[in-house]
């Protein structure tokens, strides 16, 4: 699918990306149906693991451990502080306002910050999406240093039994782990995953009859496969029925997007998005809160439901058009850019860490 370093850079991934995200923002909106929720959470994220992994090993450098944590540091955990005291700071302003009074108007000023510093789901409630990015600063770190010992294909295939073995145990325990750790045996899987295809330099015929059927056959077995195994949420530690399956049906969801990007490579717009998941990533949640505050001084009627949804999150990605243009322009390390780039380097999906 894509091409390892030294070739071009293969458009489809970033159509992979780009379905990936919509995919995210359309499930965090509400109004969204629990079918959709059901089937997109399945593989998601999981998917932008991979991808990590994939794009790291791909089109990544050799790196010392310096420059990986300072890279590190600056594309994911400088994104993190800075979209973190955004939504800090409207949470403030607005958490004693209508319905929101009742959720967060009892909640001392200073909780947010203890979820900034766990920096897992439960605690980010401010900006749920930001767990994802010390999640991945873990499990990027850790593949840093394993990959010195192991292969990629080695630490996938034993990464695998520890993901199953550990989505099966620790949840019952009831308790999490700051940054990703209660999740990092399952993210280590996929990255590595990610890494050891793209190292292979595995591809896919392009414009042939089976890069068009290849994806529709293979969401024939993950769509029953992802309804077997019912709801997943990995920021909530939740794997569905079977962990082994969870696993499974990640897979197939990932190969069956990575194959409909190329579908859509060429789209207008598909390759803006895809190299800009980051940004969308770290804003989609915050346009959600000031479109619901918006609508609750409009005193629209009835609960949210589908269109408000597909609305909410249409408007989330076209906001991110001016929303980068004023981020490059004013404060570009908000998203790990610098100020001459004239594109997002990286995402919370490309070039990671030392290759």
């Amino acid at each position: 699918m894509s091409q390892v370093a030294g070739g071009g850079r293969d458009g489809r991934i970033d159509a992979a990306r780009a379905i990936a995200i919509v995919l995210v923002v359309l499930g965090h909106a509400r109004g969204i149906p629990q079918a959709y929720t059901l089937l997109a959470f399945s593989f998601h994220v999981p998917l932008f693991f991979f991808l990590s992994g994939w794009v790291g090993t791909a089109y990544g450098r050799s790196r010392s451990d310096g420059e990986t944590w300072l890279r590190l540091v600056r594309t994911l955990l400088v994104p993190y502080l800075c979209f973190f005291v955004l939504a800090y700071v409207y949470w403030l302003a607005t958490r004693g306002l209508g319905a929101k009074a009742l959720r967060w108007g009892d909640r001392p000023w200073w909780e947010p910050l203890a979820g900034l510093l766990a920096g897992n789901g439960p605690g980010l409630y401010v900006q749920p999406a930001l767990w994802f990015l010390p999640a991945l600063f873990v499990t990027a770190i850790c593949f840093h240093y394993l990959r010195r010992w192991l292969r990629p294909g080695v630490l996938a295939l034993l990464t695998a039994v520890l993901a199953v073995v550990w989505a099966a145990w620790f949840p019952s325990l009831g308790m999490r782990l700051p940054w990703g750790l209660d999740v990092l045996p399952v993210s280590l899987f996929f990255f590595a995953a990610g890494a050891a295809i793209a190292a292979r330099g595995v591809s896919s015929p392009r414009g042939s009859a089976v890069s068009w059927l290849l994806p529709l056959a293979v969401a024939a077995v993950w769509l029953p496969l992802a309804w077997i195994n019912g709801k997943v949420d990995i920021n909530l530690l939740q794997f569905g029925r079977w962990p082994a399956l969870f696993l499974l049906v990640a897979l197939l969801g990932t190969a069956m997007t990575m194959g409909a990007g190329g579908w859509i490579a060429g789209w207008p717009g598909v390759q803006w998005i895809g190299r800009n998941t980051l940004l969308i990533l770290c804003t989609h949640f915050l346009v959600f809160f000031v479109l619901s505050g918006v609508r609750a001084l409009l005193h629209v009627p009835g609960e949210p439901g589908l269109a408000w949804a597909l609305f909410v999150s249409a408007f989330a990605l076209l906001a991110a058009v001016p929303l980068r243009w004023l981020v490059m322009r004013c404060a570009p390390w908000m998203i790990g850019a610098r100020r001459e780039s004239r594109q997002l380097v990286p995402s919370s999906v490309q070039e990671i860490g030392p290759r």
